[in-house]
């Protein structure tokens, strides 16, 4: 399923035994984009009202008529999780007392956006875990990760050339594989009638986060030519197809 961030965010997280809080962020791996985790607030649930992170990983479903993403945790797994500074940046370390106290396989010990697999539930089973424990041995563990916030990202200016032709309004998620294969790029101070256009993350050359800018490869005048994004039609078949297309068609740079 195909499904913008935004309408996302707003989804109850729901345990085994109980919801557990809304989804107020999410953090991406800028260089394979893929969402790492969802940031729950559980103000609600929690006394002190800690922000935990999920990590899709722990997914059973998505119930979009519920607005509920539910995981396979229990209230006291997420209660009792490695804590985190709100005011720090999410550490390769951290992730690696996470995943162990999970019983999860690393993510980032194989070739792909999942490690030896191509969708993130498959690390939840042990011969994930042993083979994400044979390949850290051959990998440098001390190695940076590259997790940024999605909120940061949406506003961020899009340049193509020497010309901002809009700015970050939304990334697409891919709940198979929680891939993002699109962004949505909202042009209304630049092309008439304030169109949202669709780029794939091939044609994003840079992310400048101290500028609070996205560098795309294209001119200004072939993003005119990006396909146009409704929502309604996300998943509808005909619709991906012309897409796909459209955005194939497109050149890299």
């Amino acid at each position: 399923m195909l499904a913008g961030l935004r309408d996302i965010q707003r989804f109850t997280i729901a345990a085994t035994d109980g919801d557990i809080g809304i989804i107020k962020d999410f953090l991406f791996d800028d260089r394979a984009w893929t969402i790492r985790y969802m940031y729950v607030d559980t103000h609600k649930w929690l006394p002190m009202g800690e922000k935990v992170l999920i990590s899709p990983i722990s997914l059973r479903d998505i119930d979009t008529e519920d607005e509920k993403i539910h995981v396979a945790l229990s209230k006291q797994q997420v209660k009792d999780s490695p804590s985190i500074d709100e005011e720090k940046t999410v550490s390769r370390e951290y992730e690696e007392i996470l995943f162990s106290y999970l019983g999860y396989g690393y993510y980032w010990t194989g070739p792909g956006a999942w490690g030896e697999y191509a969708h993130p539930t498959a690390l939840v089973n042990q011969q994930a875990l042993e083979q994400a424990n044979t390949n850290l041995q051959e990998h440098d563990k001390s190695s940076a990760n590259h997790l940024r916030s999605i909120d940061e990202l949406q506003g961020y200016d899009v340049i193509a050339g020497e010309e901002t032709v809009g700015h970050v309004h939304d990334l697409i998620l891919d709940t198979e594989n929680w891939e993002v294969p699109m962004l949505i790029i909202d042009t209304h101070n630049w092309l008439p009638g304030g169109k949202k256009l669709l780029l794939a993350p091939k044609h994003i050359d840079d992310i400048n986060w101290l500028e609070q800018r996205v560098h795309c490869t294209l001119p200004a005048q072939d993003i005119e030519h990006c396909p146009e994004c409704d929502h309604d039609l996300l998943n509808d078949e005909y619709y991906k197809l012309k897409v796909k297309q459209a955005l194939q068609a497109v050149p890299k740079s």
